[in-house]
Formats: C-alpha cells, sequence, structure tokens
C-alpha cells in the first residue's frame, strides 16, 4: 500500500488516467490506464499483492504479474512518486475490474521533462520589469 508523496508531486486523475508533476524537478508523467488503475488500486489501500494476485487471477501464473508488478513499484518509489504506508484497506476489484485483454498489460508510463525549466519557474519572483512575464534566467 502507498501513498502519493505530496512533499514533492501533485497527482491528477481524469479520464481514468493519472498525470502527475514532480514540482522538485519539473518532470510529469503520463500513465497508461492499466497502469493508472494499478496505481489507483495501491494509493487507495490495495496490497501489491494483491494486484499481483488480481492479475494471475485474469491471465495465469505464467503472466509475469509478479515482476511487473514489483518492476512499476519499484519505479514509482525510485521517482518518489509514491512512498509506503500501511493506513488504508482497500479491494482490488474496485480499481482494477476496468483492465481486460487476451493478455497482461504492461504497467509502465512516459516521463517528461521538456518543459521542466518553465513548470520550475517562480512567476512571483522572477518578473522582469520591464518584460512583465517572468523571464528565465540562465
Amino acid at each position: 500500500m502507498y501513498i502519493f508523496n505530496e512533499s514533492r508531486v501533485f497527482a491528477d486523475f481524469a479520464d481514468d488516467q493519472y498525470v502527475i508533476l514532480n514540482y522538485v524537478t519539473g518532470a510529469y508523467y503520463a500513465f497508461t490506464k492499466a497502469s493508472s488503475a494499478v496505481l489507483r488500486a495501491l494509493t487507495q489501500g490495495c496490497d501489491a499483492a494483491d494486484v499481483k494476485q488480481w492479475f494471475e487471477s485474469l491471465y495465469g501464473a505464467e503472466c509475469s504479474a509478479s515482476d511487473k508488478v514489483d518492476r512499476f513499484t519499484e519505479k514509482l518509489e525510485s521517482l518518489e512518486i509514491v512512498v509506503r504506508d500501511d493506513g488504508r484497506e482497500g479491494k482490488v476489484q474496485d480499481y482494477l475490474s476496468s483492465i481486460n485483454g487476451s493478455e497482461m498489460p504492461e504497467l509502465d508510463f512516459e516521463v517528461f521533462t521538456d518543459v521542466a525549466d518553465l513548470l520550475l519557474m517562480d512567476p512571483i519572483h522572477e518578473v522582469d520589469e520591464e518584460a512583465g512575464w517572468p523571464i528565465q534566467k540562465e
């Protein structure tokens, strides 16, 4: 079970997908629907072992659910998107029942850093008197 690392990230869930902004590094992350469903389950009190078991019940033991979920949670933790929390209990089926298909989906997300410098600007304190709007200092 996890919670969002609110000291580093802001998470928005819309149209069954997460977009997460790391306001320390300026990176933002776009999650697929399947990875969003897993992330939502994990942050709503579901245990990673229950997520693995859910996928194995759908796709069989050979689907590599354990490896895929472990890699996904390790990546989330290493990027400091989530931190461990044992404070809640959730039901996997409430979050993962929308995942279907003939094989287990990849659990991944894209990382974007192309506008990190703009996201990290301070629009209040970096205003240029002549230009008016914040000017990125070099």
